[in-house]
């Protein structure tokens, strides 16, 4: 009798992966980009190979304040970039980005996009109002921020005002209307302002960002926190048409990466920026807490401008009446249960708070 032993046949597969091409809006050192490149690494992985991204940074292929057009026009298959470089063209980008958001902070923020009926209105802004053909998921980086760096020391709002300060966003409207001389230059540029006194003081992202500009080289005075950005909201985005033509697999581990990769990044992003916060210190940088009068005043005032972009602008209306639901449940709550972050804190650190207080 001959026995005749089957050997298993592997499964093989000539099937080539799908290559996507990709650019952020930032340079490939900032941890904005490094969430873009760990979320393709991720979907590689996650794919087994099945679907490969590209993940150039700012330049490459187009400017980028283009990005966000050319994801939509399918020059870049995939796109990453935040509201902020796109804020002539709707209100609305504001709320949808960065902001006091009253009272969230950055987990909060991320919550009202996946729990709070955020996703869906992102899906009506890129379609209805923005007109571009993508499907995008919310990247919350670099949060919070800092007011920023000075020359020298600021003790309230008078001190602020008449100067001329580098700020972006909601920030140059809310301190231009309280007084500042607000000035809007590029990052790059920020720096060699400073040394030639064509700006007195400036804010960027925080220490280790700020760290890498070389901020600490031209200003010794830094003051946190902002008020202005408590997060800063970038976009993942993938050409609608492109989308489309995924299995629906794909889609979900796309969605499934974008989580892990930015909450791993931003873990890893404070403590490298904690670091950098005791470099600075090294370097001669003397760290100050904001004084209250500021952020109060700067609430006060923001609070004007958003009733008047509300009145303007529908959608903006509809976001932020979304926004404040949310906040109005989670905010008091959190307010209430959980224990104040200092309490703790101070019992085991207080002689580690590298910050003063006038």
């Amino acid at each position: 009798m001959v026995t005749i032993f089957a050997q298993p046949v592997q499964a093989q597969t000539t099937e080539k992966p799908l290559v996507l091409k990709g650019q952020s809006t930032h340079p490939a050192s900032s941890n904005f980009h490094l969430i873009f490149k760990l979320w393709a690494e991720t979907v590689e992985k996650m794919t087994a190979g099945r679907l490969k991204i590209e993940t150039l940074p700012a330049g490459a292929i187009v400017p980028p304040f283009e990005v966000f057009d050319a994801t939509s026009k399918n020059v870049l298959d995939v796109g990453m970039g935040p509201f902020g470089y796109i804020l002539g063209r709707n209100t609305a980008t504001i709320p949808m980005s960065h902001g006091p958001l009253y009272g969230m902070d950055g987990s909060d923020y991320w919550a009202w996009y996946y729990d709070g009926g955020g996703m869906k209105l992102l899906e009506e802004f890129y379609r209805d109002v923005l007109k571009l053909n993508v499907v995008g998921f919310p990247i919350p980086t670099d949060y919070p921020q800092g007011m920023g760096w000075f020359k020298k020391e600021i003790n309230s709002l008078s001190d602020l005002k008449g100067m001329k300060y580098r700020i972006y966003g909601i920030g140059a409207e809310t301190y231009g209307r309280l007084g500042v001389s607000v000035v809007t230059i590029p990052g790059g540029e920020i720096v060699p302002a400073m040394e030639r006194g064509v700006i007195e003081g400036a804010e960027w992202i925080n220490c280790e960002e700020d760290k890498k500009l070389g901020l600490h080289q031209v200003a010794k005075h830094y003051y946190t926190p902002g008020m202005h950005e408590p997060v800063t909201g970038g976009q993942l985005m993938i050409n609608g048409d492109v989308w489309k033509k995924l299995t629906p697999d794909l889609q979900e581990i796309i969605k499934v990466a974008s989580v892990y990769a930015t909450t791993q990044r931003n873990f890893a992003f404070n403590r490298e920026t904690a670091q950098a916060c005791q470099d600075l210190i090294k370097a001669g940088v003397q760290m100050h807490r904001t004084p209250d009068e500021i952020l109060k005043n700067f609430l006060d005032e923001w609070e004007k401008i958003q009733t008047e972009h509300a009145a303007k602008n529908p959608f903006y209306r509809k976001v932020i009446d979304s926004q404040k639901a949310y906040a109005e449940q989670i905010v008091p709550f959190k307010l209430s249960w959980f224990p104040p972050y200092n309490f703790a804190g101070e019992y085991y650190w207080k002689n580690k708070i590298y910050l003063t207080k006038k």
